[in-house]
Parts: structure tokens; C-alpha cells; sequence
């Protein structure tokens, strides 16, 4: 579901830049860490950036030990809010 609406919606808005919070996201099973980067990569294949935001501990912890990373397919930040305030900020000059 999140596929089909990402890659319609980047499709049908001409959206550029896609800021995904995960900070809701406390553990993913390695199927749908897989399949996320999949995700990313359609992402990147549109000409939309992805931005993931609100990284849990304990799923970077997993992500590590299993030799993930999604920083290839997209930009990292720490928090919705410093990824908003930094966007507003970039965008308003």
C-alpha cells in the first residue's frame, strides 16, 4: 500500500522532495526493511529526493548489525521538525 501511494503520489503531485518520519517506528522485520529500500529506490528512480526523519535507536541498532543502510538511497535527519525548519528555511530565501 505505502509503494503503490509513494510512487502514484510523487507521480501524480510532481512532488520533489519526500520527507518520510519513521520516528512512529520502534522495530522492522527485515522483509520490510528490504522491501523499504526498494521503496527508496523507486524513490530516487522518480527524480524525488527521500528524506527519512525520526530514526529509532533500536532500529538503527538492527539495521547495523545486519549491514543495512539507507543513506545511498536517501538523506538522514534527526528530527520532523529540524528536517521542516531546514526545508521552510532553504525554500523562503
Amino acid at each position: 500500500t505505502i509503494e503503490e501511494k509513494v510512487l502514484i503520489g510523487i507521480s501524480d503531485l510532481r512532488i520533489e522532495t519526500l520527507i518520510i518520519d519513521l520516528s512512529g517506528i520502534a522495530n522492522m522485520e527485515m522483509h520490510v526493511i528490504d522491501h523499504f529500500q526498494k521503496i527508496l529506490t523507486g524513490i530516487s528512480m522518480m527524480g524525488c529526493k527521500a528524506i527519512l526523519t525520526g530514526l529509532r535507536a533500536d532500529l538503527v541498532r538492527t539495521m547495523i548489525h545486519s549491514e543495512i543502510s539507507f543513506e545511498e538511497k536517501a538523506e538522514t535527519k534527526g528530527t520532523l521538525q529540524q528536517t521542516l525548519k531546514e526545508y521552510l528555511e532553504l525554500h523562503q530565501m
